[in-house]
């Protein structure tokens, strides 16, 4: 039992023992690692009036402005490629030949065709003027000139007539023998009757009749050509209608002459009258039907010459457009380059069988451009026509100059980033650069000119309040630049910041031109502790008071290439 008590407090000692070298090693690792220890450098620099610049970067490859796979728009043997991968080729120049025998003979039997329609043609419009000329059937106006006149004439002839016919039926003291009495006593009643129907048809047409001769009176040979017709339609129904009454009054007074056993003179007369009528009825009857005839002969036959004269005319314009389609098929045997440029690469040969969309070569433009994406945040900042500056990866020494051509107004997403294409095209030319080499764009966004510049890393930004740090003493630019230790902490200057980019920022006040700030803290020791000073504790509200911000600067630590 000893034994095991006196092992016991042996492993105690042993174990506070331990504990003891423990704690003891690690406070001198604390000591070594405190920043008691280590020595701060600032760096300084002046405050520089100059030029600032933004810009965004980015990287593509180099395209073509315009790059098209030339094809074939024609079927045949390919009989000769006239280029070579790398030819330079004009707008139009021939790249290859397909057979065109077929298409050579279209075009031979389209031009015939044009031909023997050109002269259809001719020979319709030569019948049209010589039908107009000196056919009288063909003169519409003519035409319509006879049909007055026929209206003229008959316009003389019916006034006596219809008086005599109205004499005949209406004055008794003209015929008494034609007297409903006399006729039903000394003849019969069917002689009544006959003269009844005789004389109601004479009273329609000559109600007509006056009223066709008040519309006559109010027109001329210079009258529409739809007035005269109206008018030659109008009296041939009258005269129709006059006709009809006459024979039905020559057939009465013929049937009581038979009846009567002593026939009076006047009877006699009044039916040579009758007859004498219808003479002149028909005869004007027939010239108005020819005057009527004779309008619409002349339109039809002027309104056939000038069908037939069209009908020519839209065979030469068809004629004209099958020869063109055969030209342009016959073109197409010959592939021609679109646009000036490069042939990039032939794709056929000789004697290859072409079809209608057959390859024949790349043609790509000597103009070249560089496609870019940018993220949402810098596509944003550029505009088309900025500026920018090209270098590539593959031709080290070379930097071109480019401009924005164009920006895609619509962005693509890809997991979940939103990017757009942005063209540049190339401001100058060299022949070192291909299609596909990767190339780095630096667009220019904004330029500020003649503005107060410090480095980025001057500006220091706490609860949203700008400041830079000033040394109370000004030391030499170039001693400066490589670090200061100072025996002083230095103090904190609050400024008004504009417009940075990457190395530099505007100040747009707080400081003036020439001025000593620190560019950036350096520690002399590897292991270091940073506090990054607040502007709550270090600003003394104006440059005069800097001395509390200095005081309360002592308590800075500052880090590594601190910003």
């Amino acid at each position: 039992m000893k034994k095991i008590k006196t092992w016991i407090i042996a492993h105690k000692i042993m174990a506070g023992v331990a504990a003891v070298a423990v704690v003891a090693v690690s406070y001198g690792v604390y000591r070594h690692a405190s920043p008691a220890s280590a020595a701060t450098k600032y760096v300084l620099a002046n405050v520089e009036k100059g030029t600032l610049i933004s810009s965004v970067s980015g990287s593509g490859q180099v395209a073509a402005q315009n790059q098209v796979t030339v094809t074939s728009n024609a079927s045949g043997d390919i009989t000769s490629v006239l280029v070579q991968d790398g030819d330079q080729v004009v707008a139009g120049q021939t790249l290859a030949t397909i057979e065109a025998a077929d298409a050579s003979r279209a075009v031979d039997n389209a031009e015939l065709a044009l031909e023997n329609a050109r002269v259809a043609y001719d020979k319709a419009v030569k019948e049209s003027e010589n039908q107009s000329a000196s056919s009288t059937v063909s003169d519409v106006a003519k035409a319509y000139q006879a049909g007055y006149n026929a209206i003229v004439a008959t316009s003389i002839d019916l006034p006596a007539i219809f008086s005599g016919l109205n004499d005949l039926y209406y004055t008794p003291s003209h015929s008494p023998y034609f007297s409903d009495i006399k006729l039903a006593n000394e003849v019969d009643a069917a002689a009544v009757t006959y003269k009844e129907q005789a004389g109601s048809a004479f009273d329609e047409a000559r109600n007509e009749y006056q009223a066709n001769f008040l519309r006559y009176k109010n027109i001329s040979e210079t009258s529409s050509e739809e007035e005269i017709v109206a008018l030659l339609d109008e009296t041939d129904v009258i005269l129709k209608k006059l006709l009809g009454s006459l024979s039905g009054t020559y057939s009465t007074l013929d049937y009581v002459e038979g009846k009567l056993s002593a026939v009076p003179s006047v009877l006699t007369s009044d039916k040579s009258a009758v007859s004498s009528y219808v003479n002149k009825v028909n005869s004007d009857s027939s010239s108005i039907t020819n005057a009527l005839s004779a309008i619409d002969n002349a339109k039809t036959a002027g309104t056939s010459a000038s069908l037939s004269m069209k009908s020519a005319e839209l065979s030469v314009r068809q004629a004209e457009s099958s020869l063109s389609d055969a030209q342009i098929a016959l073109a197409d045997h010959r592939v021609k380059a679109p646009f000036s440029g490069l042939v990039a690469k032939v794709i056929a040969k000789n004697g290859d069988k072409a079809n209608n969309g057959s390859q024949i070569a790349t043609l790509v433009t000597k103009e070249q451009m560089v496609n870019i994406s940018l993220n949402e945040i810098d596509a944003a900042k550029i505009a088309k026509g900025d500026k920018a500056t090209l270098t590539f990866d593959a031709i080290e020494d070379l930097t071109l100059a480019g401009h924005v051509s164009n920006v895609d107004l619509v962005g693509s997403v890809s997991q979940g980033v939103v990017s757009y294409s942005v063209q540049i095209a190339f401001d100058s030319v060299d022949d070192r650069v291909k299609p596909g080499m990767t190339v780095n764009a630096s667009i220019v966004t904004d330029a500020k000119q003649d503005v107060l510049l410090v480095p980025s890393g001057a500006v220091k930004t706490v609860g949203g309040v700008s400041y830079v740090q000033i040394l109370p003493t000004t030391y030499d630019a170039a001693e400066g630049a490589q670090g200061i230790i100072p025996d002083e902490a230095p103090t904190n200057i609050p400024v008004t910041i504009g417009s940075s980019n990457d190395s530099e920022v505007e100040i747009a006040s707080g400081l003036a031109e020439g001025e000593q700030i620190v560019a950036r803290t350096v520690t002399s020791s590897g292991a270091t502790r940073s506090t990054t000073p607040t502007i709550l504790n270090s600003i003394g509200g104006s440059r005069a008071g800097g001395n509390a911000g200095a005081a309360a600067g002592g308590t800075f630590r500052a880090v590594q290439f601190s910003r």
